[in-house]
């Protein structure tokens, strides 16, 4: 999996992260993998600190994510215990990266995501003042606790129960 946070074709880079809502409803959108640090068991995303699944995760910090391989035909369900970092030396190392790349755009917006834009306005519509240099950068840290990986075949699925110090197989 560290492979994927360095390889943008990865089929693992991009898996869905599904947390609650204030309601306790589900909420899932598509992450970027940026770190994976094996020996920590800890995944590590990018997000805006004004992000609904800010919010979500900082009450509920239990959440799922789900990887999925067409090459492989392999889907990997993650739960894990979030964390967010939203200031402090970490935050501002990574930011002094990220704010050398397009992205930067994305946490320099007045708006938070999802701020409704103005009538027949588009996102370039909201201007971004190149010279702020107030942030909305926050890291987004997975702390792994189980897994679960299923294997789709036409000879049979197979599937497994993976945790720090145990594993299992399991009815697909």
């Amino acid at each position: 999996m560290g492979r994927a946070s360095q390889d943008r074709h990865h089929e693992w880079r991009t898996p869905v992260l599904a947390s609650v809502d204030p309601d306790g409803l589900p909420n899932a959108r598509t992450v970027v993998l940026r770190q994976v640090d094996a020996l920590a068991g800890q995944l590590t995303f990018y997000t805006d600190s004004r992000s609904p699944k800010v919010a979500q995760l900082q009450t509920q910090a239990s959440a799922m994510l789900v990887f999925w391989s067409a090459r492989l035909s392999w889907q990997l369900r993650v739960r894990v215990a979030c964390s967010v970092i939203t200031a402090g030396p970490e935050v501002e190392a990574i930011w002094q990266g990220v704010k050398q790349s397009a992205a930067a755009s994305d946490y320099l917006s007045p708006e938070p995501p999802g701020a409704v834009l103005p009538q027949g306005g588009s996102a370039e519509a909201v201007t971004v003042n190149s010279g702020v240099t107030a942030h909305s950068f926050a890291i987004l840290r997975a702390q792994v606790l189980q897994m679960d990986w299923l294997e789709l075949s036409h000879e049979g699925h197979r599937r497994a129960k993976l945790s720090a110090n145990t594993w299992a197989w399991l009815m697909p």
